[in-house]
């Protein structure tokens, strides 16, 4: 590389590998050049260590391998933020792939606009992501920070916390790293934690991430076990967005604990935990949240399975349920 290194991609690597290649494939088609490769091997048992360092030998990709005891993904992704020499860190899964334009398109978003940020969206359709040509998006300096976190609040559904690129001087500044005892929205809370230090923001329209679902991973799989993390991480980013005085902390408020117990309540469905949701409907205001997802949320199936909760809880169980 002619120049020092711009941007730090952090691919946390426990036993992945059957996907790893192609995730690595679309580093290496990348039309920006200048970055480097934090693959951090999580204690794999197969084939990953091997497969990482034939990359590594292979010298594309400026590719360096921190290999540690098994810890989880957050102390993985930690540990990248920690070695990564460049100016922005960007974070990629081990089983997902970029477009070829990802790292270019948010850079130079980034760059062009003297923006703390810029994101993109991400499918869960190989062809909408990975067969999109560079076709130059549109990208759109938002008005506000609130802007932006209006989008991520309510579009969740087509931003991951990896659809971001992070100055790593805001990070380590902020002190923002990945919460290790979370097992559940450690990601997202990264995510408005971030926000809450960005003073301009820009939205590169297009879907250059693509989110793989592999059944039965770590962070896809659906469990019926009785667990607080999402609530409690969305409890902390209330609380932060509110001792930085952040002007969207209101809103936030008012939506994001109730969404993420909509969400928990239909994982007690679709996990047939019928003892779980009445379990959340003893120890939560559950008929306030369903209030303010059917007031609030943009998709009109949630809206609409929120109100049949407040009509009967089993209506709930019914309709979540035939969808699963």
């Amino acid at each position: 590389m002619s120049e020092a290194v711009k941007v730090s991609v952090i691919i946390p690597c426990y036993n992945c590998e059957q996907w790893v290649d192609e995730t690595l494939e679309s580093l290496d088609s990348q039309t920006f050049k200048n970055f480097e490769t934090i693959c951090v091997n999580d204690g794999s048992v197969d084939g990953t260590l091997n497969k990482l360092q034939a990359w590594e030998a292979k010298g594309t990709l400026n590719l360096k391998i921190v290999d540690k005891p098994n810890g989880g993904v957050s102390r993985a992704r930690n540990a990248g933020i920690q070695n990564a020499v460049g100016e922005y860190v960007l974070f990629l899964d081990s089983d997902d792939c970029y477009n070829d334009s990802f790292i270019e398109d948010l850079y130079s978003a980034t760059i062009e606009n003297a923006s703390d940020t810029a994101y993109c969206f991400y499918r869960r359709t190989y062809a909408d992501v990975m067969e999109r040509k560079s076709a130059n998006p549109t990208k759109r300096v938002l008005q506000s920070q609130s802007e932006a976190m209006h989008n991520l609040l309510y579009r969740m559904a087509e931003l991951s916390f990896a659809c971001y690129l992070y100055r790593k001087d805001i990070l380590i500044k902020e002190n923002i790293f990945f919460d290790v005892n979370t097992k559940n929205f450690e990601d997202r809370e990264f995510n408005w934690k971030y926000l809450c230090h960005c003073r301009s923001v820009v939205m590169v329209d297009a879907p250059l991430y693509y989110y793989r679902v592999v059944s039965g991973s770590a962070t896809r799989k659906v469990s019926g076990e009785w667990r607080t993390d999402r609530r409690d991480a969305a409890l902390r980013v209330e609380n932060y967005l509110k001792e930085h005085r952040c002007e969207f902390y209101e809103e936030l408020k008012s939506f994001l604990v109730s969404r993420i117990a909509w969400g928990d309540a239909k994982r007690m469905v679709w996990a047939r935990n019928k003892a779980g949701l009445k379990r959340m409907a003893r120890e939560y205001d559950m008929k306030t949240h369903m209030k303010q997802v059917s007031r609030k949320d943009p998709n009109w199936k949630t809206r609409l399975t929120a109100r049949l909760y407040l009509i009967h809880p089993a209506l709930f169980y019914f309709t979540v349920g035939l969808k699963r």
